[in-house]
Protein backbone atom coordinates (compact mmCIF):
# COMPACT_ATOMS: atom_id res chain seq x y z
CA UNK A 1 0.00 0.00 0.00
CA UNK A 2 1.18 3.52 -0.78
CA UNK A 3 2.63 5.08 2.41
CA UNK A 4 0.51 8.23 2.10
CA UNK A 5 -2.62 6.14 1.57
CA UNK A 6 -1.74 4.06 4.64
CA UNK A 7 -1.15 7.19 6.74
CA UNK A 8 -4.42 8.78 5.62
CA UNK A 9 -6.22 5.52 6.45
CA UNK A 10 -4.84 5.67 10.00
CA UNK A 11 -5.87 9.31 10.40
CA UNK A 12 -9.39 8.55 9.16
CA UNK A 13 -9.69 5.55 11.48
CA UNK A 14 -8.68 7.78 14.37
CA UNK A 15 -11.52 10.19 13.62
CA UNK A 16 -14.30 7.70 12.92
CA UNK A 17 -16.53 6.47 15.71
CA UNK A 18 -14.88 3.36 17.15
CA UNK A 19 -17.55 0.97 15.90
CA UNK A 20 -17.15 2.33 12.36
CA UNK A 21 -13.35 2.41 12.17
CA UNK A 22 -13.25 -1.36 11.74
CA UNK A 23 -15.76 -1.06 8.88
CA UNK A 24 -13.27 0.95 6.85
CA UNK A 25 -12.41 -2.05 4.73
CA UNK A 26 -10.91 -0.41 1.67
CA UNK A 27 -9.49 2.93 0.54
CA UNK A 28 -12.61 3.28 -1.59
CA UNK A 29 -15.13 2.82 1.24
CA UNK A 30 -17.58 5.72 1.24
CA UNK A 31 -16.92 7.70 4.40
CA UNK A 32 -20.43 9.16 4.54
CA UNK A 33 -21.82 5.63 4.91
CA UNK A 34 -19.49 5.22 7.91
CA UNK A 35 -21.19 8.12 9.70
CA UNK A 36 -18.49 10.69 9.04
CA UNK A 37 -20.49 13.81 9.86
CA UNK A 38 -19.63 17.51 9.95
CA UNK A 39 -17.85 17.39 13.31
CA UNK A 40 -15.76 14.42 12.24
CA UNK A 41 -14.93 16.16 8.95
CA UNK A 42 -13.53 19.15 10.81
CA UNK A 43 -11.57 16.84 13.12
CA UNK A 44 -10.31 14.93 10.10
CA UNK A 45 -9.19 18.12 8.36
CA UNK A 46 -7.26 19.28 11.42
CA UNK A 47 -5.69 15.83 11.91
CA UNK A 48 -4.62 15.64 8.26
CA UNK A 49 -3.09 19.10 8.33
CA UNK A 50 -1.21 18.30 11.53
CA UNK A 51 -0.07 14.85 10.41
CA UNK A 52 1.21 16.03 7.03
CA UNK A 53 2.25 19.57 8.06
CA UNK A 54 0.23 21.08 5.26
CA UNK A 55 -2.66 23.51 4.87
CA UNK A 56 -5.22 22.13 2.48
CA UNK A 57 -6.28 24.87 0.06
CA UNK A 58 -9.85 26.08 -0.37
CA UNK A 59 -10.13 24.46 -3.80
CA UNK A 60 -10.10 20.99 -2.21
CA UNK A 61 -12.60 21.81 0.51
CA UNK A 62 -15.67 20.14 -0.91
CA UNK A 63 -17.61 17.00 -0.13
CA UNK A 64 -16.19 14.99 -3.04
CA UNK A 65 -12.65 15.29 -1.60
CA UNK A 66 -13.86 13.54 1.54
CA UNK A 67 -15.74 10.71 -0.22
CA UNK A 68 -13.12 8.09 0.61
CA UNK A 69 -9.60 7.59 1.88
CA UNK A 70 -8.45 7.43 -1.74
CA UNK A 71 -10.00 10.80 -2.70
CA UNK A 72 -8.52 12.42 0.40
CA UNK A 73 -5.10 10.94 -0.41
CA UNK A 74 -5.26 12.18 -4.00
CA UNK A 75 -6.13 15.73 -2.86
CA UNK A 76 -3.40 15.63 -0.23
CA UNK A 77 -0.77 14.37 -2.68
CA UNK A 78 -1.74 17.04 -5.23
CA UNK A 79 -1.40 19.71 -2.53
CA UNK A 80 1.99 18.38 -1.44
CA UNK A 81 3.22 18.36 -5.07
CA UNK A 82 2.11 22.00 -5.51
CA UNK A 83 3.85 23.08 -2.31
CA UNK A 84 7.14 21.47 -3.27
CA UNK A 85 9.53 18.95 -1.75
CA UNK A 86 9.63 20.55 1.71
CA UNK A 87 5.86 20.35 2.20
CA UNK A 88 4.94 17.74 4.73
CA UNK A 89 8.16 18.15 6.69
CA UNK A 90 7.31 21.45 8.36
Amino acid sequence: MDPTLAAVTQVVRGVLPEDQAAALSSPDSRLHSLRLGSLELVSLLVALEETFSVLLPADVMHRSTFESVRTITEALQATLRKEGPDAGSR
